[in-house]
């Protein structure tokens, strides 16, 4: 091979993971999950859709008990460079439709699922919807792919049942009602990418007392700069100096004189909000400065060692970590939610998974399985499968539990999520955690006795700094962390309090 041929295929090979990175953080949100997922729409997914149907007519018009199976359109990546994310929304739904199934469906009647693979290409999505949307019996879709943006216009036209799974249309401003683009008919499970914001902030001046910030955000996912506004709101709500924002692209490779600016300013915190990739290029450049993040105090001065506060999508997936090595710090942090933690006992979708695929979860397969119950409660509710009496249904169902927390929707609030349902995330490192600190710490019973136990790094649940507010949203989830040991409780007192002191963070 000769050394253009050999530059050539380098380059092929950093292209295609560059797009693996940018669709894995589309599609995963672990914790985020996150990150301001209607940033991402406007990078991948451009096309415009035509066709559809112009009224609720072709629905079947029957009541739940009527004759054949209960049909579910869901979009997602089954082929190409995404398909893991195709891998996690068929592992959750089928083994919520085989445990719903065995229990006898939905009034005698099997739900069935039609599954569309968008892959990446923007005009996969909306070429989807009309399909799902033309096919007689479809009650509504799992939106789990591209195009969503592309496909409201028809949507909203057409007043079709669609969840959301994993595209954050609240934070765009685009979910019914505040935002009029998606209709009546859309709904969404996915955490908004300010209420992540907002938690972290919320984290950096009230639990650890930092007073400075300056953020490095990504353009290509975030075109539309919804990552800097979201970052500045939160920073003037909490009275938290802005030392700078500095912009990267995904390719980018030599992050130094973004840093060099930012270091001038001295910030105790560096948001990165990127990649995986970005975020371990980013941290190993701040080792080469001498600048790694220590603890709170360390960040604090009298030298530059701010704390590293990162996107859901980045930070909260172990891969940032096996990038970054070393330069990888225990205590980075970023943002998830309580029906995220789906390790624990009482959250359905790993046991179905266990008994039916022989699988562990990964990470977000609570959301699909979710969504479904949602289109399946709202025919209950409804007690007909005509998709404006289904969109009623959801309104007004009430709360409902199927594989993880419970949760509702209103005719008011389309977003299943609360703020009261964030929760901190923090690395860590399993084979030789806890990190030596005083005063002490110990990892969370996932790390000891479940499918963390045997991995070298990922994210925890960092209990104390939200706990008020989850136990407000949650009483009975968290009197099972609490009581159980679940999560990164530093530190426990004598009396059951947690405190501040851990350095961890």
């Amino acid at each position: 091979m000769t050394a253009d041929q050999s530059r050539l295929q380098r380059e092929k090979e950093e292209e295609e993971q560059e797009l693996i990175d940018v669709t894995r953080r589309q599609f995963l949100k672990v914790a985020g999950v996150g990150g301001l997922a209607a940033a991402l729409g406007p990078a991948l997914l451009t096309a415009c859709a035509k066709g559809g149907t112009s009224s609720s007519s072709s629905a079947a018009n029957i009541g739940v008990s009527g004759e054949g199976s209960i049909k579910v359109g869901v979009t997602a990546p089954y082929s190409g460079i995404a398909s893991f994310a195709g891998v996690i929304v068929n592992n959750s739904l089928n083994a919520a439709v085989q445990q719903l199934n065995s229990q006898g469906g939905i009034g005698g009647r099997k739900i069935e699922l039609l599954l569309r693979d968008t892959g990446v290409d923007p005009q996969n999505g909306p070429k989807a919807y009309t399909e799902l949307s033309n096919t007689p019996g479809v009650v509504g879709i799992l939106w789990c792919g591209a195009g969503l943006e592309q496909a409201l216009p028809q949507i909203k036209r057409d007043g079709f049942p669609v969840v959301s799974v994993f595209g954050d249309l609240e934070s765009a401003n685009e979910l019914y009602p505040s935002g009029a683009a998606s209709g009546r008919s859309v709904f969404q499970m996915i955490i908004p990418g300010n209420y992540a914001v907002d938690t972290l902030a919320d984290y950096a001046k009230n639990d650890r007392g930092y007073s400075s910030a300056a953020l490095l955000a990504d353009t290509v996912t975030d075109p539309n700069g919804l990552v800097p506004k979201a970052f500045r709101a939160a920073m003037a709500k909490q009275g938290i100096a802005i030392k700078g924002i500095e912009t990267f692209t995904i390719n980018d490779s030599d992050y130094g004189p973004q840093l060099q600016r930012i270091k001038a300013g001295r910030p105790e915190t560096l948001w990165i909000w990127g990649l995986t990739a970005n975020t371990a290029a980013i941290v190993k450049a701040l080792a080469a400065l001498d600048a790694s993040y220590v603890d709170t105090p360390t960040a604090k001065g009298p030298g530059w060692h701010p704390h590293i506060i990162g996107s859901p999508g980045a930070t909260g997936d172990k891969s940032w970590i096996q990038l970054a090595g070393d330069a990888a710090k225990v205590g980075t942090v970023t943002a998830w939610h309580v029906g995220g933690l789906i390790g624990l006992p009482q959250f359905a979708i790993a046991g179905w998974m266990k008994k039916y695929l022989n699988k562990q979860p990964t990470g977000g397969e609570e959301s699909p399985a979710d969504g479904l119950a949602t289109l399946l409660e709202g025919i209950k509710k409804a007690g007909s499968t005509d998709r404006a009496k289904i969109v009623e249904g959801i309104e007004t169902m009430g709360p409902i539990k199927f594989a993880s927390i419970p949760f509702s929707f209103s005719s008011t609030r389309h977003l299943n999520k609360t703020r009261d349902d964030m929760i901190l995330v923090t690395m860590e490192r399993g084979g030789t955690g806890p990190a030596p600190t005083d005063p002490p710490y110990q990892l969370g019973k996932e790390w000891k006795e479940q499918s963390l136990a045997n991995t070298a790094a990922g994210p925890t649940h960092l209990v104390r700094p939200t706990l008020e507010a989850n136990k407000r949203a949650h009483p009975d989830v968290m009197d099972v962390v609490l009581k159980q040991g679940y999560g990164t409780q530093c530190t426990k007192h004598a009396d059951g309090t947690l405190g501040k002191e851990c350095k961890i963070h």
